[in-house]
């Protein structure tokens, strides 16, 4: 019997071995989403938290945006930046809800290749939560807490303390000032969704970075720049400000903002991205538009003796500042005396685009000094706190007071006056402040943080010896 073999002619399978090997190629090339943020399956997302994908191609947008969908359904923007899509939600998720994002096969990258398969993953909104550096009286790191005072979770581990922290508009990134063995400082980028950390300026040697403060979009941070300098007994201390600012991007060079002659502090953005900064050697806030990069111009100055940090409102019409007034007081008419001078401050709102000012204390009010105003977010009130000077109703601590943001409606919310109020700040829905608490007569005693509910004029505490206090949505 005879045995027959087939055999493939060597082109066949030169053939097939090309096809196997386009296969696989194809296979290994096609576009993927290499990260997602929120990470799958993750609770206690803030309320404004971007949905990001990075794919490993650069992809058609409009291939990927009409394969993308949400549920429930929300409203958002998509941006792209290389290989990252950004989806940006128009308003805060709801507490509690979770969310479901698709996306269709068949989105294809720029070189034509289509994604095989499609993927969904989900993600839970998490309840508000209040920021705060933690303890006063050591090396702080930065906690969240729960507004029932549960969920205490710490979010930095630094060696020698934070210093100083900003939260982005969405107040879902941190950029915090981490504190050197020199005295310096450098500065770290917080995501509070995805929890990582990287930093992103080092102060050069000798220098120390604070107050920062980040542009609208988050991507421009502005701070205090301090010199250390050698008094005669060799301790170094820290010399003039400087207000700098520095892309987070790290396209430009970190850069002086105003005049380098000039002593300047206290930087702080509105949401149309106007930056006002106190400048001390002329005695006068700058509003200039610092997102155009090195030394930009300011637009004009508001001559101010006080230069403590005001509040810009919601829309970035407004901004309002502290300021010095000084009213002449009748002389004597039993005793003949000279006139005289004293001094109070009361709170002047100023329109950005004319540079008009109003005393929203009121000029007819007694002697005050009116500080630490702050905006609510839905724009209509102003928390702010209050210390009478006159013998009648004079108070050791500033106390918490709310107002119209037209100044009417004045309304006392706290009368503790052995304590003194300070650090204010709203929830995003601006029914609850959440601010410092001081025992002005034992200053030993730790820093309290507490919680107002507006609606029912309760209080309650939060935090013992906790300080710079925000909410996280």
């Amino acid at each position: 019997m005879f045995k027959s073999s087939r055999r493939f002619p060597a082109s066949f399978l030169i053939a097939f071995g090309m096809f196997i090997g386009l296969f696989l190629v194809a296979l290994f090339t096609v576009p993927r989403v290499e990260t997602i943020t929120p990470t799958p399956e993750s609770r206690g997302v803030p309320s404004t938290a971007s949905i990001r994908l990075t794919f490993s191609q650069v992809m058609d947008t409009l291939s990927v945006e009409s394969r993308l969908s949400i549920e429930p359904q929300h409203l958002v923007r998509f941006s792209w930046e290389g290989r990252t899509l950004t989806l940006q939600s128009v308003d805060p998720w709801t507490e509690g809800t979770t969310v479901t994002v698709r996306l269709a096969a068949g989105a294809r990258s720029t070189r034509f290749l289509p994604m095989l398969q499609s993927q969904s993953w989900s993600f839970t909104i998490g309840s508000p939560r209040i920021l705060y550096l933690w303890p006063a009286d050591g090396p702080a790191d930065l906690y969240t807490i729960s507004p029932d005072g549960l969920d205490r979770i710490r979010w930095t581990e630094t060696s020698l303390g934070v210093l100083d922290y900003t939260l982005n508009a969405e107040r879902n990134r941190i950029v915090y000032a981490a504190a050197r063995q020199e005295g310096g400082s450098d500065l770290f980028l917080l995501d509070l969704v995805s929890g990582e950390h990287h930093l992103v300026y080092t102060c050069p040697e000798g220098v120390r970075c604070q107050a920062l403060t980040l542009g609208p979009t988050g991507d421009v941070l502005s701070f205090e720049r301090y010199e250390f300098t050698v008094w005669a007994a060799g301790k170094p201390v820290l010399g003039p400000s400087q207000v700098w600012a520095i892309r987070l991007d790290g396209e430009v060079d970190a850069f002086p903002i105003g005049s380098v002659d000039h002593v300047t502090s206290s930087p702080d953005w509105s949401s149309t991205g106007w930056l006002t900064y106190y400048d001390n050697t002329l005695k006068a806030f700058a509003l200039v538009d610092a997102v155009q990069g090195p030394t930009p111009q300011p637009l004009y100055y508001l001559p101010n003796e006080l230069g403590l940090k005001g509040s810009w409102s919601p829309d970035g019409a407004f901004v309002v500042l502290p300021e010095i007034v000084f009213p002449q007081i009748e002389p004597d008419e039993e005793t003949d005396a000279e006139v005289s001078l004293t001094f109070y401050s009361h709170l002047y709102r100023v329109e950005v685009s004319t540079g008009l000012m109003e005393d929203l204390s009121g000029a007819q009010l007694g002697r005050v000094e009116d500080a630490s105003p702050s905006y609510s977010p839905n724009g209509e009130w102003i928390a702010f706190t209050r210390k009478y000077l006159e013998e009648d109703n004079w108070t050791l601590g500033r106390q918490l007071w709310l107002m119209r943001h037209d100044g009417s409606q004045a309304q006392q919310l706290a009368d503790e006056p052995l304590f003194g109020f300070s650090a204010l700040d709203w929830s995003l829905d601006s029914s609850t402040l959440v601010l410092m608490r001081s025992n002005q007569v034992d200053l030993a005693q730790p820093s309290e943080i507490w919680l107002y509910e507006i609606e029912g004029e309760e209080a309650y505490r939060l935090v013992v010896g906790g300080y710079m206090p925000h909410w996280i949505p």
